[in-house]
């Protein structure tokens, strides 16, 4: 079996995880990735790993594929993408990037009648949301990982000032602002072949202070209550998702379960080797 594994910087659920369980099946692995110097002892080709076109094209000049994979939070629709080229198992492209963009995944969420989260899209060089939304708002980069700039404002002067600081890092990215979930932090973890999705379990998650949302300890709970997992479940269903692991953060409100995130590959900070 030969294994392309399409990857970013080196992780350790890459170096101590993939690598090593592709070893113990037998196969052969090629991985594609810009940084290949992070990758000693193994076949690497310096890949524009953002490009399908460009995997599509170093794949075809190299061996057969059997699996083209990645974990990549980045690079979920590309290699979908390439998968479905040489005929592979592979996710729906579009599912990947709805759930990698956070306004699609609110758009998407609330066309399909799943949640009625308000949020708005701030395209770069904009200031503040164009519409009222209820304080306190939450403001993320909509493309982003985890926690990083990730801020709650409790009026619209701290708004205004947390977009501007975002900004500075982030000139060119499209943000979200969104109504303040508040309620505890669950995660759901899950596993699909494309018909039936398992549910492997779940972490509690406990934050930092606010305004921020670093994450600081999570607890592994292997069975989330029926009514989360109904939700999460249906949110996911919306959206596409039902092709190999999910990791997906959700609040508990007053109103019952809604997504925070989708994430459309393996949970990470290690929890993965759980």
């Amino acid at each position: 079996m030969r294994l392309y594994l399409i990857t970013l910087n080196p992780t350790d659920s890459v170096i101590d995880g993939f690598l090593p369980a592709a070893a113990a099946l037998g196969w052969d692995v090629t991985i594609l990735t810009d940084q290949p110097g992070g990758y000693p002892d193994h076949e690497v080709i310096e890949t524009d790993v953002r490009d399908p076109r460009a995997l599509i094209d170093v794949i075809a000049a190299h061996h057969p594929p059997d699996v083209v994979f990645s974990n990549s939070d980045h690079l979920q629709a590309e290699t979908a993408l390439a998968a479905g080229y040489f005929g592979l198992p592979h996710k729906d492209w579009r599912a990947c990037a709805t759930a990698k963009n956070k306004a699609l995944m609110r758009r998407r969420l609330r066309l399909a009648g799943v949640e009625p989260v308000r949020s708005v899209r701030l395209p770069p060089g904009s200031a503040a949301p164009p519409e009222a939304l209820p304080y306190p708002v939450v403001i993320k980069p909509a493309m982003g990982v985890a926690s990083e700039d990730v801020v709650l404002a409790a009026d619209a002067a701290e708004l205004t000032a947390a977009v501007r600081s975002i900004r500075k890092r982030r000139p060119d990215d499209v943000l979200v602002a969104e109504e303040y979930l508040e309620g505890p932090l669950h995660t759901l973890e899950t596993l699909g072949d494309g018909e039936t999705t398992a549910v492997i379990g779940g972490f509690r998650t406990t934050l930092g202070p606010l305004p921020h949302f670093v994450e600081e300890r999570l607890d592994w709970h292997p069975d989330p209550p029926a009514d989360h997992l109904r939700h999460v479940t249906a949110a996911l269903a919306a959206l596409g998702v039902g092709f190999g692991a999910c990791h997906t953060e959700y609040v508990v409100t007053r109103d019952g379960p809604r997504v925070i995130e989708v994430n459309y590959r393996l949970i990470g900070d290690n929890c993965d080797f759980l």
